[in-house]
């Protein structure tokens, strides 16, 4: 789908961002760029305006995405975009997405999820919100920066998609981020990448152990190491698919003191080496 917005003509900037790290920002990227700076204490939702990319996001890689479409980058993700034509990007960075006076339609979408499985699959950017992605563009054109035209649109985007989109559509968007306890998942997700043990990410909610842990498996279904281990496993999946840089930076990057343990890790997780995976995932290279 080629989607034709209202502003056709060239930005007066390349790259526009507000003061804050939430609300809006546009970027225009040319053929053959990589882009991966999105700030992961925030999740993004990731909408092109025109053009084409593969986006890769943790486990799931160079997925395609097309003019008129967008998809969630959930807080601490690692991701990369790489343009396949020049295109342009507007980015929504926030916190919580929905208001607190939407609680209950919040919980209805999250049950909906709950029975969804998840494959990073774009949704579909229709009217009226390609009308209203529009308008950012023409208030960005105009210099507009103001943090409250930001919250006000942040508003305006809530009412859309609760409007415009099926309840079901709106469960499968947000649904990295769905579950029963919204705020604790959300600092779960910003903190885990963090800390060093289970024991302090506990510290950080100021519960102990044993009841941090029971209220976690209640919302995650998994313990906490367990779960920060399938995480660990998708962060280093991802640096040694699309990471330029040695074996061992990626080792060290991802905290791991000596190469045997990093290479038991592996073994344990993917079956195989670290070497072995780099030579199996990543795509070789054009002489």
């Amino acid at each position: 789908m080629n989607y034709k917005f209202a502003i056709k003509e060239p930005l007066s900037l390349r790259l526009y961002s507000p003061a804050l790290p939430t609300g809006f920002r546009f970027r225009e990227l040319e053929q053959g760029h990589v882009w991966g700076a999105t700030n992961k204490d925030y999740h993004h939702l990731f909408f092109v305006l025109e053009g084409d990319a593969v986006i890769s996001c943790n486990e799931f890689t160079n997925r395609a995405i097309h003019a008129g479409e967008f998809i969630l980058i959930p807080i601490a993700s690692d991701m990369i975009c790489k343009a396949l034509s020049p295109c342009r990007i507007l980015l929504f960075s926030f916190e919580q997405f929905f208001h607190l006076s939407d609680r209950d339609y919040v919980h209805e979408i999250c049950d909906i999820a709950l029975g969804m499985t998840y494959d990073f699959v774009p949704a579909t950017i229709r009217q009226p919100l390609d009308k209203f992605l529009s308008h950012i563009l023409l208030y960005f054109k105009q210099g507009m920066n103001k943090p409250i035209l930001h919250d006000i649109k942040h508003i305006e985007l809530s009412i859309i998609l609760r409007s415009f989109y099926t309840k079901e559509e709106v469960a499968a968007i947000f649904h990295p981020i769905a579950g029963k306890a919204i705020d604790f998942r959300i600092e779960v997700m910003r903190n885990y990448r963090k800390v060093a043990h289970v024991d302090d990410l506990a510290a950080l909610f100021d519960m102990e152990k044993r009841t941090f842990g029971r209220q976690f498996k209640n919302e995650f279904g998994m313990s906490p190491y367990q779960w920060i281990l399938n995480q660990k496993a998708k962060h280093v999946r991802f640096s040694l698919i699309e990471s330029k840089q040695t074996l061992d930076a990626i080792r060290k990057e991802h905290g791991f003191k000596f190469p045997g343990h990093f290479t038991r890790f592996c073994r344990e997780q993917f079956q195989t080496t670290p070497s072995k995976l780099v030579r199996s995932l990543r795509p070789p290279k054009i002489k």
